[in-house]
């Protein structure tokens, strides 16, 4: 069994210490000594996990903006708090912690033994020493990621190596079944599909945070299952919940499964996954043991392949479709952003959005052209231009990253965009928030009006450019165009809720401007009276 070496030991597979460049809890952050004795072992309790993130300036992180920063550090590209302008990793090392159930080695050792791997001596599972299967005390889990750009140029090629030899022994060991190899995949023609749960498959709330409206329209703690309006109670599974299933939900989940090994990823805890996904798939027959929980994932706030044994390693058959981009940050490429469902106010409420729940206004979607019948017609497209990839240039040159960033550049091709922002004289639109998202659309996006531009995208008609744009017979459109493009993978007509009046009032999109297509900035998701 592999372990880290430690104190100043002073063979060359061990980190370069002293000097010792930070402690943490007492201990050396690279080599674990001991901070009042300048060496020795971790003590008891303590297990250490190492994440090596691979050195690859192509997959850098993308960083401004700064998700957050640990010990003065970022901790996506590890640029110094201080100085965001640049500063990288000094000595390679960004800490983490995570305290992991301080309540005895029982709370621990609840799946021990058999114990999935030691390091240092230690469980790195329950804590539990090597030479005492039996208990050992549970303490705090160190974890040690290894940034790319910051790499310490004194860490020999062995101690890496070493580290990177942790990783499978230290990560948390789950049940969650391996990703199929990309020769099994291209067998079976069918790739990875990992979806996430709240807000992209249903909506839930707590049966006490009912709004006043919703109490009003019906809902109460007592309120029944309605299997016709995918309305369920959780409390069978000892969960005080209603959940709401999105419309079209099954339906894409049985169409999906025809071209896709399908995964849950939630950051929700595992009981509450659990009795979703048995609503969502009472047979086992989409997603099995494939779930992915708080408990499993190796972030809390964060989704990462890393926790699905396998996916990493077969990314480039990997397609996510989840509400939240951030929790993503590193496999963006892989992501397909789907509208959120807000179905019940607590949602609204949690994320302080300023409109009424569908619930409130006695809304939902529609199943055949709401936001799942959306993203299935995106994913048949993306498994289309995959397996046509793989039958023009072979399995090993074909990406899905690629086909997603191809079918999301041909939603405005052909438009030649111009952004105003005000009514200034130095109205050059360059700092519009929707340009990078235009261009990711495949729009063109220039400073000054002439004659190849197509579309005068203003927050204000009165601007010099909007009246240009009237002038020439030009689409004149409000940001919301771009917005829904996005979210519906097609261009919008331009005349129906993207334009504005003669008078400089905006164009209402469907339902007014108080509905829940434009208060959520959605205008994608077409929606029906529930009754």
């Amino acid at each position: 069994m592999s372990g880290m070496k430690q104190g100043g030991n002073e063979d060359d597979d061990s980190p370069c210490c002293p000097p010792h460049p930070a402690f943490v809890h007492g201990l050396c952050s690279k080599c674990g000594a001991k901070e009042d004795t300048g060496g020795g072992a971790p003590g008891p309790g303590v297990a250490v996990e190492y994440w090596l993130m691979k050195d690859d300036d192509d997959d850098s992180p993308c960083c401004p903006p700064h998700p957050a920063f640990v010990n003065g550090l970022c901790s996506k590209c590890g640029a110094k708090e201080d100085d965001t302008a640049g500063g990288l990793l000094g000595d390679g090392v960004t800490v983490a912690y995570y305290k992991t159930n301080q309540g005895g080695d029982a709370a621990a050792a609840e799946h021990c033994p058999p114990h999935p791997g030691f390091v240092g001596g230690l469980c790195s599972r329950c804590g539990a020493m090597e030479e005492d299967t039996a208990g050992g005390a549970l303490g705090v889990t160190v974890a040690y990621e290894t940034m790319k750009q910051g790499v310490d140029a004194g860490a020999s090629a062995s101690s890496l190596a070493a580290v990177g030899a942790l990783v499978t022994q230290a990560l948390p060991m789950t049940n969650i079944p391996r990703a199929p190899d990309q020769a099994t995949l291209l067998l079976t023609k069918k790739l990875i599909l990992i979806l996430d749960l709240d807000h992209t498959l249903l909506n839930s709330t707590r049966l006490n945070k009912f709004s006043p409206i919703e109490q009003e329209k019906g809902f109460t703690s007592n309120t029944m299952d309605d299997p016709s309006m995918g309305i369920f109670r959780l409390d069978r599974y000892s969960i005080n919940m209603l959940t709401k299933l999105r419309p079209f939900a099954r339906g894409f989940l049985a169409q999906a499964n025809t071209m896709f090994e399908m995964y849950v990823y939630t950051l929700g805890g595992p009981d509450y996954a659990r009795a979703v996904v048995q609503l969502l798939d009472p047979d086992g027959a989409y997603f099995g043991e494939r779930v992915v929980s708080s408990q499993e994932s190796s972030r809390r706030d964060m989704k990462s392949l890393d926790v699905i044994p396998g996916a990493e390693d077969a990314a480039a058959t990997v397609v996510i479709i989840d509400d939240t981009e951030t929790v993503w940050p590193w496999h963006q490429d892989n992501l397909i952003l789907i509208d959120r469902y807000f179905y019940f106010a607590s949602g609204c409420n949690k994320l302080d959005y300023q409109f009424n729940s569908l619930a409130e206004q006695g809304l939902d979607e529609k199943e055949h052209d709401g936001a799942l019948a959306v993203v299935l017609s995106v994913l048949g497209r993306v498994h289309k231009g995959f397996f046509d990839s793989v039958h023009d240039h072979g399995g090993h040159r074909a990406d899905v990253r690629a086909v997603i960033r191809e079918a999301r550049s041909q939603v405005l091709r052909g438009c030649t965009l111009v952004f105003s922002l005000s009514e200034s004289a130095e109205d050059n639109g360059e700092d519009s928030p929707m340009r990078p998202l235009a261009e990711k659309l495949g729009a063109v996006c220039q400073v000054d009006v002439d004659q190849t531009v197509t579309h005068v995208v203003a927050e204000d008609p009165r601007t010099q450019k909007a009246q240009w744009a009237r002038s020439n017979v030009k689409f004149l459109v409000n940001p919301e165009w771009i917005k829904v493009a996005s979210s519906r993978w097609c261009r919008q007509d331009e005349l129906k809720g993207f334009g504005w009046h003669c008078n400089g009032e905006k164009m209402e999109l469907p339902f007014g401007p108080d509905s829940h297509l434009l208060a959520m900035r959605v205008g994608t998701v077409n929606v029906q009276r529930a009754d």
